[in-house]
């Protein structure tokens, strides 16, 4: 039997009370040397941080610690070469707090977010990397290119613009332009529109554009190109008119009769008779190789065409200089023919074609010939455009696909 255990049991609980005691005197020792005033308080630091880039700026929003004693924040970048800071009213839906900071260098930035309360004590940093745009940036981009003009029917002015890659930001393409009344006139072009129509444009005028872009799909601001200058269609310009004034043109000839396979009447054209010579009494319209073309021809079973006439009555509005071509689609060797524009309701026969007001012969000016005349009107004007032949019966012809009538904008 061991009568000292209790004394044992003694020794053991003043060695614990000793150690304790020693380690306590360390601690106290510990936080005298390295925290003078006390034990460090942190704030409830920002959180969720979303950082828009921007033009010299840029824009951010997270989410706000509860922690009822922050009452500012502060934002640092630069390697904390710059900061701003802002207050806190704990009033901000859902604890969302959102603000814009301004001339920021342009860069990619790495941005330090630290809460403060009213002591000074501020939380552990949050931080999170944005990027600033600039003039360097603003200087690469490229403006839009606009590659030619033309007018439409209407004498409307009508711009070509490049294709561009959307993967580089650009978004919209600003034309300025001066209008007929004076007035000054903006439109904005998507990137996906190669074509567009300048309405009431003042022929001739130049026209100033520029280029937008959006260079990442959180920035907050756009950035354009400088202006740049074009020229559109100027000076004098003939404009294609035949649709507005000329009927049954062609490049599909219309009938308005035919013999079912090959020969016909010409819709909207006066036809001489002779022309009319094949067995079933057509002619002047042909079906050749499944187009409707107007012909003449003599020969090959036809009897000759000694005075013959196709023309088309037109009555034009205003004074004016125009021009009526015949791009021919094919002639034979022999036979004379002309083109012909006279004023009045009918053109001279083969034997006086010397007194129309204008003719052309194009018998020589080979298969694909291209003849034109040009003619002036001094008011309003009713003109007889067509063509007058002399075809023997020996293998003689003339086929026209087309005719186009243009007036000269000056």
């Amino acid at each position: 039997m061991n009568y000292n255990k209790p004394f044992s049991v003694k020794l053991f609980w003043v060695a614990v009370v000793a150690l304790l005691g020693g380690a306590c005197s360390k601690i106290d020792e510990y936080k005298e040397k390295y925290t003078p005033n006390g034990e460090t308080t942190y704030t409830g630091k920002v959180d969720s941080i979303r950082i828009y880039s921007g033009h010299n700026r840029i824009k951010f929003s997270a989410l706000l610690s509860p922690d009822p004693r922050v009452t500012s924040y502060r934002v640092y970048w630069g390697g904390r070469a710059d900061s701003a800071t802002f207050t806190v009213s704990h009033n901000e839906p859902g604890g969302r707090i959102e603000q814009i900071v301004t001339k920021l260098p342009e860069s990619e930035q790495s941005f330090e977010f630290v809460t403060f309360d009213a002591s000074g004590n501020k939380s552990i940093s949050s931080y999170k990397n944005g990027t600033v745009y600039g003039s360097r940036y603003q200087e690469s981009l490229l403006n839009r290119t606009l590659f030619g003009s033309t007018l439409d029917t209407s004498l409307q002015t009508r711009l070509q613009l490049a294709v561009m890659d959307a993967a580089t930001g650009v978004f919209d393409t600003e034309i300025r332009y001066q209008k007929s009344s004076g007035d000054s006139a903006v439109i904005h072009i998507p990137l996906a529109v190669t074509d567009t129509l300048l309405k009431d444009h003042k022929y001739g005028s130049e026209v100033i554009f520029r280029t937008w872009y959006h260079p990442d799909s959180t920035c907050i601001d756009t950035f354009s190109t400088a202006f740049a200058k074009f020229q559109p269609v100027s000076g004098p310009t003939w404009i294609d008119r035949t649709s507005r004034y000329v009927k049954n043109y062609g490049n599909q000839f219309q009938r308005s009769s035919w013999d079912g396979s090959r020969w016909g009447i010409l819709a909207d054209w006066t036809t001489s008779a002779d022309v009319k010579n094949s067995s079933a009494g057509y002619g002047g319209y042909e079906l050749r190789s499944s187009v409707g073309v107007l012909s003449m021809e003599g020969g090959w079973g036809l009897p000759a065409v000694n005075n013959g006439k196709i023309y088309q009555v037109i009555n034009l509005p205003s004074a004016g200089k125009w021009k009526f071509t015949v791009p021919v689609d094919d002639q034979g060797t022999v036979g004379t023919k002309y083109i012909a524009v006279n004023y009045g309701n009918s053109l001279p026969d083969f034997a006086n074609i010397t007194t129309a007001s204008y003719y052309v012969n194009f018998s020589n000016m080979g298969a694909k010939a291209q003849p034109s005349i040009e003619f002036t009107t001094t008011g309003p004007q009713t003109v007889c455009i067509g063509f007058v032949a002399s075809l023997p019966n020996t293998g003689s012809y003339f086929k026209v696909k087309r005719v186009t009538l243009s007036w000269l904008l000056e």
